[in-house]
C-alpha cells in the first residue's frame, strides 16, 4: 500500500513545481488535487490537497474496472445463453442474459474478420436454430434477471437520456443500446433515413427538413419511457446519429425475433407480427433449460479495453452492476455494486478510503461519486501488486489511442503511459502510471480538477494536467540519468 506521510514530513521532489503550476494556471476559481507517488516504493513525490475527495468524472471507471478484475477474474467470460424450450407447441426461445455490454457492438465483433456485419451475427443465431431442428418458435422469453430493471441511473440528467452516452443498461444488451440513425439530404426537401439495426417497428417520425444550402442542425428525440423517434432539424449532409433507446431487453429480443423470421424461422402464427411475440419474464416463470441451441461469449479483457481505453459508460454500468450480482446472488444493481467496491477498498486500502468515497455509478456521469486522488493512486497500487495488473495496465489509453488520441504525442514522454482521463463540465480528470524505459521506475498519479469555470479558462485544465505528467516524466528521466552516470 502506498504510504500515508505525517503532516509535518518535507514535501516531495514534484510537489513545488504542481504547486508553482497550479496557482500560475487561472481554473476561474476551480480547485485542484493532486497525488503522486513511486508505484513500488511507495514514496510519496507530490502531495497537492490529495486528500480531497473530487468529482472523478470518468476516472470512476478506474474503481469499476478494478473492481470487476477482484470480483470476477481475468478469466472471466459473459455468457449470453439461447434456451430452447421444447414443453410448449410451438417451442419457447428465451434469451438468458448476462449483462454483456458488449453483445452486438460493432466496435467488438466488426473488423476481427472481413466481411463481419450484424448480419453476420444473426445469420449464425439463425442457423443455430434451424441446425438444432427449430424453425418455428411460439414466443420468446428474455431472461434479463442477472441484472435489475432500473434501466437509468437517477442522477443522470434527464436532457441527455436520450444521448449515447446515457444509454439505459440492462441485463441483455445490444448494439450498447443504441439506434444509429443514418440520414442523406434529399432534393425533394424530406431527408431519407434508414436505421441500424433496422428496427422497423419502432415509432419513428420524420419532422426535418432536407437543404443542402443551410447548415446541418439535424438531431434525434426520443420521450422517456417510449421507443419513439423524431427527426427534427436540417440535414444538409450525410451524417449518423446514435440515439439511446428505451427497455434495451425487450428491444434486444424484438429485433431478433424479426431477425429470425427473415431467416426463416416462424415467430408466433402467420397472422401475428414477430415483436409482438416477445416480453420480458415474469417471476411466476418457469422453463426447462435442457436444450441450450448457442452461447454468445465476451471475454472480459474485451470489455476492459472498452471500459477505459474508450471509455464506454454502458460497460462501466454493466460491470458495476455485474459484480454486485456475482457477490450477492440477486440482480445487480448500482446499489449492490457500490457495496461490492466499497467493499474491496475496505479490504485493499482500509476502512478510511472507503469511508471518503462516494460510489453512486460505475461509470462517473453521476456528479456525485467522490474519491480522493491519494485513494485512486493507492487503488492503482492494489492493482499493481495484483495477478490482475497486466489485464488492467492494457485496458488503459495510452498515447494516441482511445481518450488520449489527440494528448502526448510526437513523443513527448520519454516514458511509457498507461492512463484513464475524465471529463464532465467543469470537471477533469488524469490518472495512471508512468514506466521509465531506462530505469524500469514506476510512477502513480491522479490530477484531478474540479469547478473550472466554463469558457475560456476551462481551456486552461488540460494544458495544467499534461504540464504535470510532462514534469514527472523529465524528473523520471533526469533521475535516470543521474543514476547512469552514478549521481
Amino acid at each position: 500500500m502506498l504510504c500515508v506521510c505525517s503532516a509535518t514530513a518535507p514535501g516531495g521532489p514534484l510537489d513545488k513545481f504542481a504547486e508553482k503550476r497550479i496557482s500560475r494556471t487561472d481554473l476561474g476559481g476551480g480547485i485542484a488535487s493532486v497525488y503522486i507517488a513511486d508505484l513500488d516504493t511507495g514514496e510519496e513525490l507530490a502531495d497537492i490537497d490529495g486528500a480531497r475527495a473530487m468529482v472523478p468524472a470518468s476516472n470512476m471507471k478506474l474503481l469499476t474496472s478494478g473492481a470487476a478484475l477482484f470480483v470476477l477474474g481475468d478469466e472471466f467470460v459473459f455468457r449470453t445463453k439461447l434456451i430452447v424450450d421444447e414443453t410448449a407447441t410451438p417451442a419457447t426461445l428465451i434469451i438468458k442474459g448476462d449483462g454483456d455490454p458488449a453483445l452486438g457492438d460493432p466496435a467488438i465483433f466488426i473488423g476481427e474478420e472481413p466481411g463481419v456485419t450484424l448480419d453476420t451475427l444473426f445469420d449464425q443465431i439463425g442457423s443455430a436454430l434451424t441446425g438444432a431442428g427449430v424453425d418455428e418458435i411460439g414466443r420468446i422469453l428474455v431472461d434479463d434477471r442477472v441484472l435489475d430493471r432500473n434501466y437509468t441511473h437517477p442522477c443522470w440528467p434527464i436532457e441527455q437520456l436520450n444521448r449515447w452516452y446515457c444509454a439505459q443498461v440492462g441485463g441483455l444488451n445490444f448494439h450498447t443500446n443504441v439506434i444509429n440513425v443514418y440520414t442523406t439530404p434529399s432534393s425533394g426537401g424530406t431527408p431519407i433515413v434508414n436505421l441500424q439495426p433496422d428496427a422497423g417497428w419502432v415509432d419513428f417520425r420524420i419532422k426535418a427538413k432536407s437543404d443542402m444550402k443551410k447548415r446541418d442542425t439535424a438531431w434525434v428525440s426520443r420521450p422517456s419511457k417510449s421507443n419513439s423517434f423524431t427527426l427534427h432539424g436540417n440535414v444538409a449532409s450525410k451524417s449518423e446519429i446514435p440515439v439511446a433507446i428505451d427497455t434495451p431487453p425487450l428491444f434486444a429480443g424484438q429485433l431478433l425475433a424479426t431477425e429470425l423470421e427473415k431467416r426463416g424461422v416462424q415467430i408466433g402464427d402467420e397472422d401475428s407480427y414477430p415483436e409482438d411475440m416477445v416480453r420480458l419474464v415474469e417471476p411466476s416463470d418457469w422453463y426447462a433449460s435442457s436444450r441450450t441451441i448457442a452461447v454468445i461469449t465476451t471475454p472480459l479483457s474485451d470489455v476492459l479495453g472498452r471500459t477505459n481505453t474508450d471509455s464506454h459508460n454502458l460497460y462501466a454500468e454493466a460491470l458495476l452492476k455485474r459484480i454486485g450480482h456475482e457477490i450477492t446472488s440477486d440482480p445487480g444493481s448500482w446499489e449492490n455494486g457500490a457495496t461490492v467496491i466499497r467493499m474491496l477498498l475496505t479490504e485493499k486500502l482500509g476502512a478510511g478510503a472507503a469511508e471518503s468515497t462516494i460510489i453512486s455509478d460505475g461509470s462517473g456521469m453521476c456528479r456525485e461519486n467522490r474519491v480522493s486522488p491519494k485513494t485512486m493512486t493507492a487503488w492503482i497500487g492494489a492493482l499493481s501488486r495484483s495477478d490482475h495488473w497486466a489485464m488492467f495496465r492494457d485496458s488503459l489509453a495510452t498515447p494516441g489511442q482511445g481518450t488520449l488520441r489527440n494528448r502526448f504525442l510526437d513523443d513527448s514522454l520519454d516514458s511509457a503511459f498507461y492512463g484513464k482521463s475524465g471529463y464532465l463540465k467543469g470537471m477533469y480528470a488524469l490518472s495512471g502510471v508512468l514506466v521509465h524505459p531506462r530505469s524500469g521506475q514506476r510512477v502513480v498519479f491522479s490530477i484531478m480538477l474540479n469547478d473550472v469555470k466554463p469558457g475560456t479558462t476551462s481551456l486552461n485544465a488540460k494544458p495544467l494536467i499534461d504540464s504535470i505528467v510532462e514534469e514527472i516524466d523529465a524528473w523520471m528521466s533526469a533521475k535516470a540519468r543521474s543514476a547512469s552516470f552514478g549521481g
